[in-house]
């Protein structure tokens, strides 16, 4: 069974989050801590490969009028760029997707408040927290 992958994408850092066979829950999986777009795709790639991912959720910020912000666009091109190195690795198959991610990071920090858990980053909850809301819009 294929899985779904959501990423929360930074300038420093990528949270990842990936949905259980079923695509019923969304559970944070790793952060990535970007050095080049090349590292960070060959990254991707093998969650990708190994977790058997056939989506890619991208959270992308938008304003409070529901456009899309300068670091969306940033974001769309980070996802072009991926979606470029995937064709090339012969994985055509892998559809990539955008979603609205704004305040994922600000409903992470409240979450681990609530629990009364401390992290540094919190990137693979916020993009877990995308997947969640991308998987519960699609049942």
């Amino acid at each position: 069974m294929k899985r779904v992958m959501a990423l929360d994408v930074g300038f420093k850092r990528i949270g990842v989050a990936l949905s259980d066979p079923l695509k019923l829950t969304a559970q944070p999986y790793e952060i990535i801590f970007r050095k080049s777009n090349k590292e960070t795709f060959e990254k991707l790639l093998k969650t990708i490969e190994e977790k058997n991912v056939e989506t890619v959720v991208i959270g992308l910020p938008l304003n409070n009028k529901g456009e899309k912000t300068k670091i969306a666009e940033k974001i769309e091109k980070f996802a072009l760029k991926f979606k470029e190195f995937l064709e090339k690795q012969g994985k055509n198959g892998v559809k990539i997707v955008f979603t609205d991610e704004s305040f994922s990071t600000a409903e992470a920090e409240e979450l681990m408040n609530s629990l009364n858990r401390k992290r540094k980053f919190l990137d693979d909850i916020a993009a877990a927290l995308i997947l969640r809301s991308w998987l519960e819009s699609k049942s």
